[in-house]
């Protein structure tokens, strides 16, 4: 087990949290309960313990109570979902894992494309669930953004295909391969595009095709990942799991763990100052349309940095110390 501090991460942008937490955490409380999207009170009292609800009330700090409770409903339920997959892939045939959550792509996509309300005695906890979401969510954005959601969400669970093979086979990835997977099978794209609705973005849809806002997104949804590969690896070594650019790092140049570290560290702060300049440069739409945009900016930035604050202020998922920045 890696024993030493991590260093501590570039990202110098505003550290808030939404004044809302509280209420939305209890929100989220009842909403797990209702849907049975866990077995018994001891489990929730488990993830409850990790403090899913920051972790949105950090990145989306100007959300009204409603659009945080959403956002934490989700969160919770993709975290669920996530420890669900990773504790019954072990051991289990390939093709069967892998038929199993194509299955429950299916349903969920169709769900949120046919605007479809399952009741918990039809569908279950996970879709009566996911049902209750998409109806409230798919209120806060207009026809774009529920397209843009849903394609964000399809690539993520595409990709999640290609890391349960992976993860059954038993079957690293090349470094390129994994770094190139990773920010969308995480979810953190489509936490981009959760932004525009839950923090009520006005944005047309010509402004989400341009390359300046994608690459910002890219890079906004990379460092998300590379600093959750610092924060976890230690957790997921001792479990065996070296599916993590740390440990990618440290197998592809046959370095100590400490040099994979640095390494990873140095990948993330160049992403973060690539971020910054590139949004030095944005594009111009006309003056309505840019302030927006920049706002739109900023917020990723507050994403990133509420993404670390979580991770290190908040949390008991992972277990580190961290050095403070410089």
């Amino acid at each position: 087990m890696y024993t030493h501090q991590l260093p501590g991460l570039y990202c110098p942008f505003p550290i808030a949290l939404n004044p809302h937490v509280d209420k939305a955490d209890r929100h989220t409380t009842l909403w797990v309960k209702k849907h049975q999207l866990v077995p018994n009170e001891e489990t929730w009292t488990y993830y409850h313990r990790q403090r899913f609800t920051w972790m949105v009330a950090r990145m989306f700090p100007t959300a009204d109570l409603h659009a945080l409770s959403i956002a934490a409903d989700l969160n919770t339920l993709l975290f669920v979902l996530d420890d669900q997959f990773d504790e019954h892939g072990e051991g289990t045939d390939v093709i069967k894992q892998s038929e199993q959550f194509e299955r429950l792509v299916h349903a969920l996509i169709g769900i949120m494309k046919n605007n479809r309300q399952i009741s918990f005695e039809k569908g279950g906890p996970v879709l009566s669930a996911v049902s209750d979401f998409w109806r409230r969510i798919r209120k806060l954005g207009n026809l774009g953004w529920q397209v843009r959601f849903i394609e964000s969400l399809q690539q993520a669970f595409a990709a999640n295909l290609w890391r349960i093979e992976q993860v059954s086979r038993a079957q690293l990835p090349t470094l390129e391969e994994y770094m190139k997977w990773r920010p969308i099978f995480s979810g953190a794209s489509f936490f981009a595009y959760l932004l525009e609705a839950i923090e009520g973005f006005s944005l047309p849809d010509y402004v989400f095709l341009d390359g300046t806002v994608q690459q910002l997104i890219q890079l906004c949804s990379n460092t998300i990942c590379w600093a959750n590969d610092l924060f976890s690896f230690n957790k997921e070594l001792e479990q065996g799991d070296e599916m993590n650019i740390v440990m990618l790092i440290r197998n592809t140049r046959d370095c100590t763990i400490d040099e994979a570290i640095t390494a990873t560290v140095q990948i993330h702060d160049e992403q973060v100052r690539a971020f910054e300049r590139l949004s030095r440069r944005l594009p111009s739409f006309g003056a309505i349309t840019d302030a927006e945009l920049r706002r739109y900016i900023d917020a990723l930035a507050v994403m990133m940095k509420g993404n670390i604050d979580w991770s290190v202020k908040d949390t008991e998922r992972y277990h580190f110390t961290m050095l403070e920045t410089a």
